[in-house]
């Protein structure tokens, strides 16, 4: 990081002409120059600056070191990505690359990483040459990741008058960027591969492949650099290749090593273990997957984190309070005067320390030397992937950032869970729900699931059930049929009375609210099936259940449940029969009332 607050100084210093300007000026020399507009368009786009004297010098040479450096701009990065390409590529930079052009070395980490430039390819360039037209070509199209393109394109004959002259190896990319629009011929349609460039030259071809990208809408990445989150915290936990850190902000937060993280402990090269336990530790992770880890294990140094409550402040020293939020304990600290205190990054006093803040301590050798206070209020958005229940309830929220956040709650305490604005069950929580955390004082206090609440009406056209829930398709009022999946605590209503799921039945009319497709709540609006009557084909009697198996001109089969039928008769005799004498085949009228779309519980029974 000192290398890099140098070498930004002495780009500021050298002001050199690639530095990003503030805003955009008029140059003295590009009045009727040809390169004007691209050059103006550069310069305000924020990839190419004027000199000092207030000119642009669109006839300068540019050196290879200068184009990669402009090259390197067409990626935005966040600093925790330029940390990491600076890590895994400072020292072949340093290596490669003379000590006189060190305001470059971030930039040409970054064309190493978006694969611009290869790392062998780095060791043979001399960086103060001029560069030649074609190798532009190659670097260029490499910096918009359309290789591929260029090397389907490698057997082509380019149109230029010049095209012999250019190399092999150059022509697939000097025919994409012909394809594309942003190289031409000159007045006599010459390429000139193997001249060298000028500041015009590359600016003009700059601003035509930015217009490109624009017109297509993409935003280039560096793939391997996407997706990572960094957090500081402390080891609170560790098992196998898994471990939990506890943030600054109270946050615990669920990491996996792999083969291929690089572990340092104190600065050196180690394996993973879980005596690193109650250490300090900086994560660097992408999907939860640590790609470093940096542990600070000092002897006689511990930490201390929980719920700020109070402070009580003395001469000399303070006496802070806080809650142990794993045991639900206070605990009381004694803070020296000349102890740092930090609330949100910004150093105060103890009165400064805001309750309800996450409170982490360093102590050394048993004495406090250092408080951080972060505040215990945030949200957090992902999507569930684990609950565990007993006396404290496990959940784990798979983040938007691909941090894995950890929760332990209190089966007594449990958060208010809300689908809108309608508070539901604790247990309705489902893994795979997408939800919003809001934590308050270091606490969760609500859980709020994602989705709109509709409401459908129809007709409920059939009933699934599998193991894996039960599925209703409705017929809604358009005609078309819609699957829905039935809560499995979803309540049913008649008028403002609540009334059995097993009441309703197959072809009764319903309104539905539903939930990302999930039937939370039916209510009754006419139903079918209230007939005291059911007639159907005998198949099958069962004496000892007292079911009758019959079906209906539907084709549907009814299992009319015989057991406190008051007769059985035989409507050719006018005699009552026993159960045992019905036989299969026969015609069955039963009177009584459905207890659900399939089940039938008879009063009395005609055999026709």
């Amino acid at each position: 990081m000192k290398r890099r607050a140098l070498s930004a100084i002495l780009a500021l210093v050298l002001a050199v002409s690639l530095s990003v300007p503030a805003f955009a000026s008029q140059y003295s020399d590009l009045t009727n120059h040809w390169a004007k507009s691209y050059m103006e368009a550069l310069a305000a786009s924020g990839y190419l600056n004027g000199y000092t004297d207030g000119t642009m010098k669109p006839d300068k040479t540019i050196t290879y070191c200068e184009t990669l450096a402009l090259l390197s701009r067409f990626y935005i990065l966040t600093d925790l990505q330029t940390e990491m390409i600076a890590s895994k590529y400072e020292t072949t930079v340093k290596a490669a690359v003379p000590s006189t052009l060190s305001w470059a070395y971030g930039n040409i980490e970054i064309c190493l990483a978006a694969g611009i430039i290869t790392e062998s390819e780095l060791k043979t360039i001399t960086f103060t040459d001029n560069i030649k037209k074609e190798q532009l070509a190659v670097y260029l199209v490499r910096a918009i990741q359309m290789t591929g393109a260029a090397n389907s394109l490698s057997g082509s004959t380019l149109s230029f008058a010049d095209a012999d002259t250019v190399t092999a190896a150059s022509v697939g990319s000097v025919a994409e960027l012909a394809l594309l629009g942003v190289v031409k011929g000159d007045n006599n349609n010459n390429f000139a591969p193997q001249s060298t460039v000028s500041r015009a030259v590359v600016a003009t071809m700059m601003s035509r492949t930015i217009d490109y990208l624009k017109a297509k809408g993409t935003t280039l990445k560096i793939t391997d650099y996407e997706g990572l989150s960094q957090a500081e915290g402390i080891i609170t936990a560790a098992s196998g290749t898994s471990f939990e850190i506890t943030g600054y902000d109270g946050v615990k937060r669920l990491y996996t090593v792999s083969a291929s993280s690089v572990i340092k402990i104190n600065n050196v090269s180690s394996a993973f273990s879980s005596s690193y336990m109650g250490s300090f530790a900086t994560v660097t992770a992408k999907n939860s997957t640590v790609v470093n880890l940096a542990v600070t294990n000092v002897s006689g140094t511990t930490w201390v984190q929980g719920l700020y409550t109070s402070i009580t402040p003395y001469s000399s020293y303070s006496t802070l309070y806080m809650e142990n939020l794993d045991v639900f304990a206070i605990n009381s600290y004694s803070i020296p005067s000349t102890v740092s205190i930090k609330q949100d990054g910004v150093t105060v006093g103890a009165a400064g320390l805001k309750a309800g803040s996450h409170i982490t301590l360093k102590l050394v050798s048993g004495v406090v030397t250092e408080v951080i206070s972060v505040s215990g209020d945030k949200t957090l958005t992902g999507t569930v992937t684990l609950i565990k229940y007993g006396t404290t309830v496990n959940l784990n929220i798979k983040g938007d950032n691909a941090a894995e956040y950890t929760f332990a709650l209190k089966i007594a305490t449990l958060p208010t869970v809300l689908r809108d604005t309608a508070t539901i069950s604790f247990d309705r929580l489902k893994i795979g729900d997408a939800v919003t955390i809001t934590i308050d004082d270091c606490k969760v206090k609500t859980i709020t699931v994602a989705g709109t609440e509709k409401s459908v009406t129809g007709v409920l056209k059939s009933i699934t059930t599998s193991a894996t829930g039960t599925v209703w398709i409705i017929t809604n009022t358009g005609g078309s049929d819609v699957s829905y999946t039935l809560d499995e605590d979803a309540v049913a209503y008649s008028g403002s009375t609540q009334i059995p799921l097993s009441t309703i039945l197959v072809g009764d009319t319903v309104i539905i609210s539903t939930y990302n497709s999930l039937i939370t709540e039916i209510k009754l609006q006419s139903s079918v099936n209230t007939a005291t009557k059911v007639t159907g084909t005998v198949l099958k009697v069962d004496v000892m259940t007292a079911v009758i198996t019959i079906l209906n001109s539907d084709d549907k089969l009814i299992y009319v449940n015989a057991y406190n039928a008051a007769s059985i008769i035989n409507s050719a005799t006018g005699s009552s029969i026993y159960l045992s004498a019905i036989s299969a085949n026969l015609k069955l009228v039963a009177y009584g009332s459905y207890t659900d779309s399939r089940n039938f519980k008879a009063k009395s029974i005609i055999i026709e």
